[in-house]
This record gives structure tokens, C-alpha cells and sequence, in this order.
């Protein structure tokens, strides 16, 4: 491993000279001149030396941010003395972050360039207790160093896949010392622990932990049909969400709810576009279709409503009588469907799901939703929304999947402490 990190740093050094003017003029350029600076190891925070214990929490891009979120406020209620420093590699990471993650943590910073001069500043500078990487972003240099400073590690909500395997086992004469420089790696399911095992990863420091983005917030007190939806009379009519919908899927979306409304005129749809300025060609599209709606943001609050403000899906969900998830009708890789599991509501979700394949997969096999293709949606949608108790039984099995695999936070919290009592 020393004579592979030795053969590193001289690669990416020799690399690095012919690369400085274009990290010279990003540097200088406004735009990147903060996040270039720092993860050239400049412009870190000052810390307060004598909070302890000072944990430092990596997620690579918005998807890793995300997964860290229950672990991040399991800390912060449980060790509310800590120094939580918390970092992303990407922009949209950062974005994220910033929107929402800041509240829980005490710096957010960027990830250093794997270099060693940067990451021995970061590592001096910030002095971790502890570090913990969400799922992946593995950096030679940068575990190295951790290492050689004997400051623990934790994988935290860790996968790897039997084609994952193959590729890792082709490089094992590098990915197995790796991982078995983390001091604890905490995997989703046990074929994540077999998979890690069969690459050559000791087992003391494999552990099933299950999947943080279980581990979702309590849902607010939930309302019901019965109780005013954004302040208007009580909904007569079945509701069916699009939440989190991109280009192409509108359309497909929109046809059916104009075939059913045939038989189901008081049927109500709400759209949550994925991107909320694309409001506007939602909204000619539904005139091109002879519809009649209402932005949210214009006070809609019955029939279509094209849901273009922050902060509502949520407590759409929760009253919503059918889900639908979108960027999953579309090659988008879907969005996540937990949020409307765990009000109890039925979900339908396209044929692709990639970005969420484990959670989907559960979902399906418990009976808490349907996979359907776009010509499948109308009759799908036709026969839930003709059978309450169907749609009953799918949202309660929904919801009960998420009670069964909460508590992940929880032990990653106490694998943080002991691995803090034992480091004293």
C-alpha cells in the first residue's frame, strides 16, 4: 500500500504541472474561486479546538447528502456537544448541503483535491476525531493520511453489488487494502457483507446496518381528506400526486387524468414539477389539452394544481389518495419514494428507478407499489382508484416497510461512540 500511495502522489504530481494554469484561472475565475481555493487547501475554517469531539462527515454529491441527513440529526440529538464538519465534492452537493444540511452542522466545506499537500492541510487544520464516508468517494491519498494520523473511519451506509464485485476484484490489489483501512464499514444488506468479504475485507470490521435513507424524519401530524388542503373546503374527490416530475412525463400524466375523469369527474391531480420553473410549459400544456388549472402559487387549491412553491410535497402525500413518483416514466432514474411510504400512501413509479433500485425493489416485493410502463399507468391508476381497500392494504404495507428498517441512524451513532471511548 506505502509503495502504491508513493507511485500515487508521483503520477499526480507530474499530472499536476501540466494541469496548474487551468486550476490557476479557475482559481481566479469568481465563480469557482472559493471552492477552488479550498480544496487546494486554502480558506478552511478556524475550529474551536476545545469542542470535542470533532466529527467529520463526507458525502460526495446530492444523493450521499441526502442519505446523510437521519445519521446527521441522530448526532446532533444525541452528542449535541460535537463539532460536526460536513463536506461535498460536487456543486450540487454543496447546493444541497447548503439548503439542507447547514442548520445541523457547524462548517460546511469542500472536499480536498486528492493531492497531498491539501489533504495534509485539511487534516492538520481540521483535526478530526473521527470520519465518516457516506456510501462512496474513495481517495488514496486522502485514506492514506487518515491512517497514518490513526484517526478512525467509518463507512457509512456502504453497498456493494455482485457487478460491483467483479470490477473491484479486477483491481483488489488496490481496493482491498483500502477498504481494510477503514476501521469500520458499515454496509445496507448482508450481501453487501458477503460481497465485501469474498473481495478479501477482514469481517471484524464488516457490519449489516441497514439503509439510512430509511431513517426518514416523523412526518408532521398527518391531516386527513376531512381538514382544509392549502386552506380551502374539504376535497370530495380522490387525489392523485405527481410528485417530482420532469419533461415527457406531464404529458403522459395528463392524458390519463383526462380519460379518467370520464368516469371520475371530481378526480384531482396535483403536479409537482421536479424543477418548479418549468411551470410555465406545465401550464400550456394543460391548455393544450383543453384542461383547466391553477398554479399553487396563485392560490390553486382544487381540481389540477401545478404545485410551484418549496416545502409542501410532503403534506401533499400525506393526503394524497395515489402517488405517482416521477423521473421514472423518463430515463431520469426516478426520485425517492419513501417520502410518500411513510404516509401510508399507495405508490406507482415508472420503469426506471435505477438511482433508487434497493428501496424500489422493496417496495414491490412487499406489495406497497406498482412498476408500471406509460401505457400501463391509465389502467393502473382506473383500478386503484376504483378499489379503496386495495389502495388501503398497499399504503399500510408501504408505510409498515419503512417502521421495519428504521433505527439505522441510531446504531451508526452508537458504532461513533464506541469507537470514540476506545480512541480516549
Amino acid at each position: 500500500m506505502r509503495f502504491f500511495i508513493l507511485l500515487y502522489n508521483i503520477i499526480t504530481t507530474l499530472l499536476l504541472i501540466p494541469l496548474s494554469p487551468v486550476l490557476l484561472i479557475w482559481a481566479l475565475n469568481p465563480k469557482y474561486r472559493g471552492r477552488i481555493g479550498q480544496r487546494l487547501g486554502f480558506t478552511l475554517p478556524r475550529l474551536n479546538k476545545s469542542r470535542k469531539p470533532r466529527i467529520w462527515i463526507h458525502a460526495l454529491s446530492v444523493g450521499e447528502a441526502a442519505s446523510s441527513l437521519p445519521l446527521l440529526t441522530a448526532i446532533r440529538r444525541q452528542m449535541p456537544e460535537a463539532c460536526l464538519i460536513f463536506s461535498t465534492t460536487t456543486k450540487g452537493g454543496t447546493a444541497y448541503a447548503a439548503a439542507r444540511i447547514i442548520p445541523l452542522v457547524d462548517h460546511l466545506i469542500s472536499f480536498p483535491f486528492d493531492l497531498f499537500w491539501p489533504v495534509k492541510k485539511y487534516i492538520n487544520r481540521l483535526s478530526p476525531d473521527i470520519f465518516i464516508l457516506i456510501e462512496t468517494d474513495f481517495w488514496p491519498n486522502f485514506i492514506s493520511q487518515l491512517k497514518s494520523h490513526n484517526i478512525p473511519m467509518i463507512l457509512a451506509n456502504g453497498r456493494l453489488t455482485a457487478h460491483s464485485l467483479k470490477g473491484y476484484q479486477r483491481d483488489a490489489f488496490f481496493f482491498r487494502p483500502l477498504f481494510n483501512s477503514f476501521t469500520t464499514l458499515g454496509v445496507q444488506m448482508d450481501s453487501d457483507a458477503a460481497n465485501m468479504r469474498r473481495l478479501g475485507v477482514e469481517s471484524k470490521k464488516i457490519i449489516t446496518a441497514g439503509n439510512l435513507k430509511y431513517d426518514l424524519p416523523s412526518p408532521p401530524a398527518a391531516q386527513t381528506r376531512k381538514q382544509p388542503i392549502f386552506n380551502r373546503p374539504a376535497a370530495s374527490g380522490p387525489l392523485l400526486v405527481a410528485g417530482s416530475t420532469h419533461e415527457g412525463e406531464e404529458e403522459i400524466i395528463l392524458q390519463a387524468y383526462k380519460e379518467l375523469r370520464q368516469d371520475l369527474p371530481d378526480l384531482e391531480l396535483i403536479i409537482a414539477p421536479r424543477d418548479i420553473e418549468r411551470r410555465d410549459s406545465i401550464e400550456r400544456l394543460i391548455k393544450g389539452m383543453n384542461l383547466t388549472g391553477n398554479r399553487r402559487s396563485r392560490g390553486g387549491s382544487t381540481g389540477l394544481i401545478i404545485l410551484d412553491t418549496l416545502g409542501e410535497l410532503s403534506t401533499v402525500y400525506s393526503l394524497a389518495d395515489i402517488a405517482l413518483v416521477g423521473g421514472s416514466l423518463v430515463d431520469q432514474g426516478g426520485h425517492n419514494p419513501l417520502e410518500p411510504a411513510q404516509h401510508g400512501t399507495p405508490i406507482l413509479f415508472g420503469p426506471h428507478m435505477e438511482d433508487f433500485a434497493e428501496i424500489s425493489h422493496d417496495l414491490l416485493d412487499c406489495g406497497g407499489a406498482r412498476q408500471v410502463e406509460a401505457a400501463e399507468l391509465l389502467p393502473s391508476l382506473r383500478d386503484l382508484l376504483n378499489n379503496p381497500e386495495k389502495r388501503h392494504k398497499m399504503g399500510k404495507r408501504a408505510a409498515t416497510l419503512i417502521r421495519r428498517n428504521q433505527g439505522t441512524a441510531h446504531r451508526y451513532v452508537e458504532i461513533i461512540k464506541d469507537l470514540l471511548a476506545h480512541d480516549q
